[in-house]
């Protein structure tokens, strides 16, 4: 009984010199190392006409999903019932969104073309894309959703605004904003 009690003792006293618990220990190498469910690092990335534009959160997770920098929510809109899923990002060059018009978010293509009507897709150093002519186009691929987040990839081609009036809108050339390269990964999905 002696010896068990002398060992507890000294454990006790060598455990209480660590900076960290053991436990806090293993849980901030987890965090680390981007394990325990939640990605260290969230990132959408694209090129426009040439020009490369990247945006990355750390612990993406612990993002306000009312004001997140790169998300993706679900919204139900009250007396219809419908859903929509909402991919946002807002970065130093501006921002940009897309709607994944379904109730049920999932690994697939998600594509949305100017025959359905305008649709804001980002704002670029002060200038706003739309999908807007016909030809117009924008393609997101959902090729992950696990655990909460979404990764894939997106191309398209949009026109720009040019003036914002009531009731018309004056757009620029058709199609003359082009969205290569584009890929999200470890995006989280607010519920």
């Amino acid at each position: 009984m002696r010896k068990l009690l002398l060992t507890s003792l000294v454990i006790l006293t060598l455990s209480s010199c660590l900076k960290n618990s053991i436990a806090d220990a293993m849980l901030d190498e987890q965090k680390s190392a981007g394990q325990a469910g939640s990605p260290a690092l969230a990132t959408l990335t694209y090129t426009i006409n040439g020009t490369k534009v990247t945006t990355s959160v750390n612990d993406p997770d612990n993002q306000m999903p009312s004001g997140y920098q790169l998300g993706c929510s679900k919204t139900v809109y009250s007396g219809t019932n419908s859903i929509v899923y909402s991919l946002d990002c807002v970065g130093s060059t501006g921002e940009m969104g897309f709607t994944f018009f379904t109730d049920s978010l999932m690994v697939g293509n998600y594509l949305y073309t100017g025959i359905y009507g305008d649709m804001f897709i980002l704002s670029y150093n002060g200038t706003d894309e739309f999908v807007h002519d016909p030809s117009d186009s924008i393609s997101f691929n959902v090729t992950s959703y696990s655990q909460g987040h979404i990764s894939g990839n997106f191309s398209g081609r949009l026109t720009t605004m040019i003036t914002a009036g009531n009731p018309n809108n004056t757009y620029g050339p058709p199609g003359s904003v082009l969205i290569t390269n584009g890929s999200f990964k470890d995006v989280p999905v607010f519920y």
